[in-house]
């Protein structure tokens, strides 16, 4: 039974707590303070983890972290991408002129597609994102006129299911996963081979059964679109809080080895992301 070190644990939720204070949020007296986080609760059991020396807490390893992190992606069925809004915005883009510059997120559809291609054209499903884009999206202006871009998708949904994950405290938003994906959008061929094409659009739509209506090449599509993939050039990881979870930068060739049943020779432990579960999942 992992149990959860008083000091260190009054002392985070301190750290964690005191710039709420200005806030209006009054933080109990010390002598209150163990009654408030609640006793020490163990740690969701659906996760590996590895002893942290000296302080009572357990953390997974990084290659656990990151075979999560893929795990992630595969049952994610939507991310926030974030972009940048030209320097000088064209007045038929229909924007404020002084938003020029200025970053902004949306929320696209996005699947873990890329191991149903053809080898020619799948990059070994290594962990590539596959987008459906609309040509008239913002998101995609901007990356047609140079944006740099990130991907963020979190399992901050699920927080019913997950319960309480961080010992003391009740079910926290923050305590659960998340992971950015930085890279640069790869646009397939268009139009794909008809194998390629029936293939990637069995995967999409089975989360995006409504993404028919504008699937490429749609002559009843009320927009143009097309297939593209973001291509993992980093990572950065948050797993919940840090004496816990693991928070930093992916090593990029675990990442890209990690396969649904296994990884590549030389990556891990040989474990897959179907070998883990996430904060709430069913064994």
């Amino acid at each position: 039974m992992m149990v959860s070190h008083p000091t260190s644990l009054l002392t985070g939720v301190l750290a964690l707590l005191s710039p709420l204070t200005a806030h209006s949020f009054v933080i109990p007296p010390s002598e209150n303070l163990q009654a408030f986080v609640g006793q020490a609760q163990t740690l969701n059991p659906s996760l590996e983890s590895a002893s942290i020396e000296n302080e009572g807490f357990s953390r997974p390893s990084w290659f656990t972290s990151t075979l999560m992190a893929r795990r992630l992606l595969a049952l994610s069925p939507s991310g926030v991408i974030s972009t940048t809004f030209p320097d000088s915005v064209p007045p038929s883009a229909h924007a404020p002129s002084d938003v020029a510059g200025i970053s902004i997120g949306l929320r696209e559809y996005i699947a873990d597609c890329d191991g149903s291609l053809p080898s020619d054209l799948s990059h070994d499903d290594n962990g590539d994102p596959t987008i459906l884009g609309l040509r008239i999206g913002t998101t995609f202006k901007n990356i047609a006129a140079g944006s740099n871009l990130s991907l963020q998708i979190d399992w901050w949904d699920h927080i019913n299911e997950a319960g309480s994950v961080y010992p003391g405290l009740p079910p926290s938003l923050a305590a659960l996963p998340r992971v950015t994906l930085f890279g640069y959008l790869d646009n397939l061929p268009s139009p794909l081979p008809d194998d390629a094409a029936a293939a990637l659009e069995q995967c999409f739509l089975e989360p995006h059964p409504d993404a028919k209506v504008w699937l490429p090449g749609a002559s009843y599509s009320p927009h143009a679109s097309f297939w593209a993939r973001l291509v993992v050039t980093h990572a950065y990881w948050i797993g919940g809080f840090g004496d816990v979870q693991q928070i930093g930068w992916i090593n990029l060739t675990e990442w890209q080895g990690i396969r649904p049943h296994g990884s590549v020779a030389g990556v891990g432990d040989g474990r897959g992301w179907q070998d883990v579960r996430l904060p709430g999942e069913k064994p």
